[in-house]
């Protein structure tokens, strides 16, 4: 099985609205998509991602939705990746219903370790490379990757500047796999 790749979505990117512009994408067959949209309203959010499920189960991509609790819990996309500080604010009442995959964003093995016993099963680790879209954010870098993935009790999936081309030294350092975010535009 090749290094699984994944597309997060960032609207701004795109000269067209995003559903328009995430066709050719979702046609690459990303191991998932993370509708990331977190600057929109809720109801905006809701609006948008009620479209991008429908095309991610046209193509068979797993969609994750971000941010948004309650409209994962309303539209039950195949996973919810949640900013750590959401995800602490979560309390058992609030898990009902979500679905039953949850990734967490982290900066840190502190954070990982905090994520998984808060329940997620699976993180983002960032930024690895330099980003576009953190400039000026010093990038973690291979070795600090490939340590916190030693001792990560969740899978950890690289992110920030990942290309198709980095993906034999990230699965070397034992990312689970990677997040692009403009690397899918072609």
């Amino acid at each position: 099985m090749s290094f699984p790749l994944y597309c997060i979505t960032n609207r701004h990117l795109y000269d067209r609205p995003l559903p328009e512009a995430l066709e050719p994408i979702l046609q690459q067959r990303p191991a998932g998509l993370i509708l990331r949209e977190k600057d929109l309203t809720e109801g905006e959010y809701r609006d948008l991602a009620k479209k991008v499920l429908e095309l991610c189960r046209r193509y068979g991509v797993p969609c994750w939705l971000h941010t948004f609790v309650d409209v994962a819990r309303e539209l039950q996309p195949e996973g919810l990746h949640l900013p750590l500080s959401v995800l602490r604010g979560l309390g058992a009442d609030d898990r009902k219903g979500l679905p039953k995959q949850i990734g967490a964003s982290c900066h840190s093995l502190e954070d990982i370790r905090e994520a998984a016993k808060l329940g997620a099963t699976c993180c983002t680790f960032s930024p690895v490379y330099p980003s576009q879209c953190k400039p000026g954010v010093p990038p973690k870098g291979l070795a600090l990757l490939h340590r916190v993935c030693q001792h990560s009790p969740i899978p950890v999936y690289a992110l920030g500047g990942v290309k198709p081309d980095k993906a034999d030294e990230l699965a070397a350092a034992g990312a689970a796999g990677g997040v692009m975010m403009s690397g899918w535009i072609r």
